[in-house]
């Protein structure tokens, strides 16, 4: 049977973990039934805080695990990593950025200096599998669930330590993914209901999205500030308002042509 290699395929959307400035990860995806402008929405940011927070999470778990493997607090090393200051907040720098079509669309930083060094350093959010080198340099990539089963008792502390930060872990990129996909396109129960969503729908679909921002005037209860989510929409109501500017002088120019 004749293999034949798969065609790659660019798709719309992508995310992109950064450690200062360095692309640790990035997923290229599609997402089935796409409704436009979900991702400019109150919803869609709370969805990347709660990513954020799940690749935190993720993080501090292998913190605790690997500070429980190599801290001794009655044989502290002189001048190892837990006889030393944390690094100045802000000089480990996480970033998350969610894309469409090449173009940013949200971006959440935030500060990694309290993770160990290697953690912070060998960030590997699949959590699916065994690096290790050999003295050539040479790197040999194991599925974990058979390598941790196959040497069980037969393990270094290294690994021992790695076993412990990645065995129950679930692929936290494939949770992003979903993430992103359920929170931009229609639930089982409306597809179920409506039937596959037409372009024509893409209205509908996203008036239940919050896409405007209200805030209370401060010093004046009864006024209210609104502010559109949407570029799409600011850029519309900057044409509307300088529209708006320059209708008598139009005006006055086209009955000065008549």
């Amino acid at each position: 049977m004749e293999n034949k290699e798969r065609d790659y395929k660019e798709e719309r959307f992508e995310f992109t973990l950064y450690v200062n400035d360095n692309i640790i990860c990035k997923r290229n995806f599609r997402i089935f039934n796409f409704i436009e402008n979900s991702m400019n929405t109150a919803e869609f940011k709370e969805t990347v805080d709660e990513i954020v927070r799940m690749i935190d999470n993720d993080l501090k778990s292998k913190s605790r695990v690997y500070t429980w493997y190599y801290f001794n607090p009655n044989d502290v090393i002189e001048g190892d990593e837990f006889d030393s200051k944390l690094i100045e907040p802000w000089a480990c720098t996480f970033k998350f950025v969610v894309s469409d079509n090449k173009r940013d669309v949200i971006t959440k930083i935030w500060d990694g200096y309290a993770y160990p060094k290697s953690i912070r350093e060998k960030v590997d959010l699949s959590n699916k599998w065994v690096k290790i080198q050999n003295r050539e340099g040479q790197t040999f990539v194991y599925e974990k669930e058979s390598f941790f089963n196959e040497h069980a008792g037969k393990l270094s502390f290294e690994l021992e330590a790695l076993r412990g930060m990645i065995m129950d872990k679930q692929d936290v990129l494939l949770q992003i993914t979903k993430k992103i996909c359920e929170a931009c396109s229609p639930s089982r129960e409306e597809i179920k209901e409506n039937g596959f969503m037409d372009y024509k729908d893409n209205a509908k679909y996203l008036s239940s999205y919050t896409t405007i921002s209200e805030y209370k005037t401060p010093g004046d209860k009864n006024a209210t500030k609104r502010y559109p989510l949407s570029l799409y929409q600011i850029n519309k109501k900057v044409e509307r308002d300088w529209e708006k500017a320059t209708q008598s002088k139009t005006r006055k120019y086209f009955n000065s042509k008549g």
